[in-house]
């Protein structure tokens, strides 16, 4: 509620707190250019993806690399479990998207890889026991974080008929949801749009809600 994390292409992480501005704690630096990153719900934990197909783990307090995690190619989108015991990536691979499940602290994997076609986000559950997929042609998947089971399959679906850069974040209150330059937020319990959609003067590549629902972050560009 306090800080905001962000990564960039030349590969560093920084952390800077919301009220002054002021950089916290060493700059991290990863493998190749962040193309993703997250934080675990209790700030113990911070999950990095890169464009040198790694996965980082790091201490969210000391910034130092806990575990990294050797991927096929560059991980796109990464999410924590609430529990922070569970890591669960996507990144583009020879036979396609892949989303892959790890544990945080050792990087051992938890079950094979499950492929859906055309893969654009990922994300957990609140209680952390499924994880689902969103992909521009396949719709929406949802599987265990037990075994990978597939546990619903919406079936063929265009989540957006343009071709803008989609996100979404959601932090059991609500949900943002961005497409080219905009980003309009909706109430998770009666479905309802809250307020007027937000508007950038350039594209949004991702957005992130805090856990209050207080701060919205837009990375754009």
């Amino acid at each position: 509620e306090n800080q905001v994390l962000g990564g960039h292409q030349d590969g560093y992480i920084r952390q800077w707190r919301i009220e002054d501005g002021q950089e916290q704690g060493p700059t991290m630096r990863g493998s190749g250019g962040i193309c993703s990153i997250a934080v675990s719900q209790d700030g113990r934990w911070i999950v990095s993806g890169d464009d040198e197909n790694q996965a980082i783990v790091w201490n969210g307090v000391t910034h130092e690399k806990v575990v990294h995690v050797e991927h096929e190619a560059y991980i796109f989108a990464v999410d924590i479990s609430n529990d922070c015991t569970k890591v669960v990536t996507a990144s583009w691979a020879a036979v396609g998207e892949t989303a892959r499940i790890f544990d945080t602290a050792s990087g051992t994997d938890l079950f094979p890889l499950v492929s859906p076609g055309h893969l654009r986000g990922i994300k957990f559950s609140p209680d952390g026991s499924r994880f689902a997929t969103a992909s521009f042609y396949d719709g929406v998947r949802v599987y265990s974080t037990h075994d990978g089971n597939v546990l619903f399959d919406s079936g063929d679906w265009w989540i957006h008929e343009t071709e803008s850069r989609a996100s979404v974040a959601c932090n059991g209150r609500f949900v943002a949801c961005s497409a080219g330059s905009s980003v309009s937020l909706w109430d998770c319990v009666s479905h309802e749009q809250i307020g007027s959609i937000i508007t950038h003067s350039t594209g949004i590549r991702c957005i992130a809600l805090s856990p209050s629902g207080g701060y919205l972050a837009c990375s754009a560009g």
